[in-house]
């Protein structure tokens, strides 16, 4: 019996043997790749041939899992097969290394059991994914990005929410392996346009199956160069020139604004914002404003020159001239004023005051003064010259003086009422002299005078 027994192990074990030097399991590639922070597998393909054919199950007891863990069948020739291998907590990725791995095919039918050895690469999430983009235009409304999956993994419903100083937004997407997931975002384009070319950080935030991970890349914008310049001139007295400079680039630049004046227009000339350097050649004066301007800054220069002060200026000069040179030119002056006077009866009365001086020597000098329709001439006259000649019929009163020499002055004055009342504004005509100069009649007028009966009158 201990003989028999000692035959049928020795039977067991050949067969084992036999079986375990039959079935031959071979993985067709060594690049294939987990992500211990995601629980989601990696498929492994096996060629299996030379089993005893039959149902098999596959197990191992190491840091990863896998499956299918139901029974699955091999014929004696040459089997394809796929497993899922799954990272289970216990596997810490040190960075993308190999891990080799013990597993076990057991047949169903005959309980024979090969022991094989299996190898994925342990990546870590960091190391599994590029996160970039290429070059946006700056006159773009999106920013186009990419994430690139790097291993040889397929991961499913990846959630991530990626910030940049243009955008923040969530995406949930499956990522194949080896494949460039791109994403184009809609931007704020006034943001956008005040943003300087360059590259620009780019954060994922990545919820995994341990926790948030943090995946860091660039955002590049291109550069666009372009200044803007303007330049208007309005009005007419009072004229403004204004010229502007706008960055419309993403791209810092310097920009040289000028503007000249003539010696003359320069005094009547200022500036919204005072010039960095003023240059005199001749008679051109050149005002300089130089200014870095970012993306979307501007420089806006305005020179009001004011024509109103050197035009008044000017009149006034010419006014003064011209005045200056009548008064040198005048031959005779006469001054009119009239005051009103207390009757005793209360009737209305003016005393009216003729005063003459003699510029220059004049001959046949007559003073004519004429009386408005509603007063009349008291009889009694209070200057020591009489008049010469009353004219009741055309209302006129004349003085012949005959001549003057330079200097000479006469006064003249007489009154002048009325029965009936005045109210209100009461005008006298002005007075007329004529005279001879060098053979040739002038004339002048004196100035004309008016009263308000709210005067008050005087004792005469």
């Amino acid at each position: 019996m201990k003989k028999r027994n000692y035959f049928l192990a020795i039977f067991a074990t050949l067969l084992f043997f036999n079986f375990a030097s039959a079935l031959n399991a071979t993985q067709d590639s060594l690049d294939v790749a987990v992500i211990p922070e995601f629980t989601q597998p990696t498929n492994v393909h096996m060629t299996i041939s030379g089993a005893t054919p039959g149902s098999y199950n596959i197990y191992t007891l190491t840091a990863v899992k896998i499956l299918p863990s139901t029974l699955f069948y091999l014929n004696a020739g040459k089997n394809s097969l796929i497993f899922d291998v799954y990272p289970t907590t216990d596997l810490v990725a040190q960075g993308p290394t190999a891990y080799s791995f013990t597993y076990n095919l057991n047949s169903k039918e005959t309980g024979e059991n090969f022991e094989g050895l299996m190898s994925v690469r342990v990546v870590r999430f960091e190391d599994a994914f590029t996160l970039s983009s290429d070059s946006n235009s700056p006159d773009s409304d999106k920013m186009t990005f990419f994430i690139k999956n790097r291993e040889n993994i397929n991961l499913n419903n990846v959630h991530v929410k990626f910030t940049s100083l243009l955008f923040q937004v969530d995406e949930t997407f499956n990522i194949k392996e080896g494949e460039k997931k791109e994403f184009s975002i809609a931007v704020d384009k006034v943001l956008l346009k005040k943003t300087e070319a360059g590259s620009y950080p780019l954060t994922a935030e990545v919820q995994t199956d341990r926790g948030m991970r943090t995946l860091e890349g660039r955002l590049i914008i291109a550069e666009k160069v372009g200044i803007e310049s303007k330049e208007k001139t309005t009005g007419f007295f009072i004229r403004t020139t204004e010229v502007s400079k706008i960055n419309y680039g993403n791209v810092a630049d310097t920009v040289l604004v000028k503007i000249q004046k003539n010696v003359f227009t320069r005094l009547f000339t200022n500036f919204n914002i005072g010039p960095e350097t003023v240059v005199r050649d001749g008679l051109v004066v050149t005002y300089s404003w130089n200014k870095k301007l970012m993306p979307t800054d501007s420089l806006i220069i305005k020179a009001k020159t004011n024509f109103l002060a050197p035009i008044l200026v000017l009149l006034i000069l010419v006014l003064l001239i011209i005045g200056f040179r009548r008064y040198t030119q005048t031959k005779l002056i006469i001054e009119k004023s009239v005051r009103p006077i207390k009757t005793k009866n209360g009737q209305f009365a003016l005393k009216i005051n003729l005063h003459l001086k003699a510029k220059r020597n004049i001959e046949n000098v007559s003073l004519i003064d004429r009386i408005p329709g509603v007063v009349q001439i008291h009889e009694k006259f209070t200057s020591i010259i009489k008049p010469s000649k009353i004219d009741v019929k055309n209302r006129r009163i004349q003085w012949d003086l005959g001549n003057l020499r330079q200097g000479d002055e006469r006064v003249f004055s007489y009154i002048v009422y009325s029965t009936v009342g005045v109210v209100g504004k009461f005008s006298l005509p002005r007075a007329l002299a004529v005279f001879e100069k060098e053979n040739e009649i002038h004339e002048v007028e004196s100035n004309s005078v008016y009263f308000l009966t709210e005067q008050r009158a005087i004792d005469e």
